[in-house]
Protein backbone atom coordinates (compact mmCIF):
# COMPACT_ATOMS: atom_id res chain seq x y z
CA UNK A 1 0.00 0.00 0.00
CA UNK A 2 1.89 2.88 1.62
CA UNK A 3 6.01 1.55 1.13
CA UNK A 4 5.52 -1.08 -1.77
CA UNK A 5 5.31 -1.03 -5.08
CA UNK A 6 2.85 -3.13 -7.44
CA UNK A 7 3.57 -5.35 -10.19
CA UNK A 8 1.58 -8.52 -11.45
CA UNK A 9 3.02 -11.86 -10.15
CA UNK A 10 2.91 -14.87 -12.43
CA UNK A 11 2.43 -17.26 -9.96
CA UNK A 12 -1.14 -15.65 -8.90
CA UNK A 13 -2.25 -15.02 -12.98
CA UNK A 14 -1.10 -12.11 -12.92
CA UNK A 15 -2.73 -9.84 -10.38
CA UNK A 16 -1.17 -6.90 -9.08
CA UNK A 17 0.82 -7.69 -5.71
CA UNK A 18 2.62 -5.59 -3.35
CA UNK A 19 6.08 -6.40 -3.30
CA UNK A 20 9.48 -5.69 -1.80
CA UNK A 21 12.46 -5.23 -4.92
CA UNK A 22 15.43 -7.38 -4.18
CA UNK A 23 17.72 -6.97 -6.77
CA UNK A 24 20.47 -9.63 -7.22
CA UNK A 25 23.90 -8.40 -9.26
CA UNK A 26 23.11 -5.62 -11.82
CA UNK A 27 20.74 -7.34 -14.20
CA UNK A 28 18.20 -9.33 -12.18
CA UNK A 29 15.68 -8.17 -9.88
CA UNK A 30 13.12 -9.98 -8.03
CA UNK A 31 10.21 -9.18 -6.23
CA UNK A 32 8.87 -10.52 -3.49
CA UNK A 33 5.28 -10.56 -2.66
CA UNK A 34 4.96 -8.50 1.06
CA UNK A 35 1.04 -8.80 0.73
CA UNK A 36 0.48 -12.83 0.76
CA UNK A 37 3.55 -12.87 3.33
CA UNK A 38 1.89 -10.82 5.63
CA UNK A 39 -1.58 -12.41 5.43
CA UNK A 40 -0.01 -15.97 5.76
CA UNK A 41 2.82 -15.39 8.37
CA UNK A 42 2.89 -18.61 8.94
CA UNK A 43 5.51 -18.95 5.54
CA UNK A 44 7.76 -16.69 7.39
CA UNK A 45 8.35 -19.30 10.18
CA UNK A 46 10.76 -21.33 8.32
CA UNK A 47 13.44 -18.93 8.49
CA UNK A 48 12.81 -17.93 12.43
CA UNK A 49 9.36 -19.75 14.27
CA UNK A 50 9.21 -15.62 16.28
CA UNK A 51 8.53 -14.06 13.14
CA UNK A 52 4.57 -15.27 13.03
CA UNK A 53 4.37 -13.96 16.68
CA UNK A 54 6.00 -10.34 15.74
CA UNK A 55 3.90 -9.86 12.95
CA UNK A 56 0.17 -11.03 14.34
CA UNK A 57 1.01 -8.95 17.78
CA UNK A 58 1.80 -6.14 15.68
CA UNK A 59 -1.63 -5.91 13.70
CA UNK A 60 -3.57 -6.47 16.93
CA UNK A 61 -1.58 -3.69 18.09
CA UNK A 62 -2.52 -1.72 15.32
CA UNK A 63 -6.50 -3.12 15.35
CA UNK A 64 -5.97 -2.04 19.57
CA UNK A 65 -4.98 1.42 18.42
CA UNK A 66 -8.35 1.79 16.10
CA UNK A 67 -10.72 0.41 18.50
CA UNK A 68 -9.37 2.76 21.12
CA UNK A 69 -9.12 5.22 18.82
CA UNK A 70 -13.29 5.23 17.68
CA UNK A 71 -14.10 4.40 21.40
CA UNK A 72 -12.56 8.05 22.24
CA UNK A 73 -14.32 9.60 19.84
CA UNK A 74 -17.49 8.28 21.10
CA UNK A 75 -16.77 9.30 24.44
CA UNK A 76 -14.54 12.06 24.18
CA UNK A 77 -14.73 14.34 21.16
CA UNK A 78 -15.55 12.72 17.11
CA UNK A 79 -12.57 13.58 15.71
CA UNK A 80 -10.17 11.44 17.99
CA UNK A 81 -10.40 8.84 15.37
CA UNK A 82 -8.84 10.37 12.45
CA UNK A 83 -5.32 9.98 14.24
CA UNK A 84 -5.72 6.30 15.58
CA UNK A 85 -7.27 5.42 11.74
CA UNK A 86 -3.81 7.09 10.31
CA UNK A 87 -1.51 5.33 13.21
CA UNK A 88 -3.33 1.91 12.38
CA UNK A 89 -2.79 2.16 8.57
CA UNK A 90 0.87 3.12 8.85
CA UNK A 91 1.19 0.15 11.23
CA UNK A 92 -0.25 -2.20 9.15
CA UNK A 93 1.65 -0.97 6.01
CA UNK A 94 4.57 -1.09 7.96
CA UNK A 95 4.28 -4.90 8.80
CA UNK A 96 3.51 -5.58 5.69
CA UNK A 97 6.95 -4.16 4.80
CA UNK A 98 8.54 -6.06 7.67
CA UNK A 99 7.30 -9.36 6.31
CA UNK A 100 8.77 -8.84 2.61
CA UNK A 101 12.19 -8.09 4.65
CA UNK A 102 12.52 -10.65 6.51
CA UNK A 103 11.90 -12.57 3.28
CA UNK A 104 14.17 -10.70 1.77
CA UNK A 105 16.55 -11.10 4.18
CA UNK A 106 16.53 -15.06 4.30
CA UNK A 107 16.64 -15.12 0.32
CA UNK A 108 20.10 -13.40 0.39
CA UNK A 109 21.31 -15.23 3.05
CA UNK A 110 20.56 -18.76 1.60
CA UNK A 111 19.67 -20.51 -1.37
CA UNK A 112 17.55 -22.89 0.44
CA UNK A 113 15.64 -19.93 1.34
CA UNK A 114 15.08 -18.22 -2.21
CA UNK A 115 14.22 -21.67 -3.51
CA UNK A 116 11.49 -22.12 -0.55
CA UNK A 117 10.24 -19.00 -1.01
CA UNK A 118 10.11 -19.67 -5.54
CA UNK A 119 8.64 -22.47 -4.49
CA UNK A 120 5.98 -20.87 -2.27
CA UNK A 121 5.04 -18.52 -4.94
CA UNK A 122 6.06 -14.88 -3.14
CA UNK A 123 9.31 -14.67 -5.21
CA UNK A 124 10.00 -14.13 -8.88
CA UNK A 125 11.90 -12.43 -11.38
CA UNK A 126 10.64 -9.16 -12.88
CA UNK A 127 10.85 -9.08 -16.51
CA UNK A 128 11.99 -6.01 -17.80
Amino acid sequence: MMFLKAVPNPHAAGRLARVVHYRQGEDRVFAIDAEALHRNPGLLNIFDRRNEIRLRVLDFTAYCILLLSVIASVALTWWLFVPGFAASVLMIATNRKLAGHVAMRAARKSSEAFLYLHSAGVLWLIQR
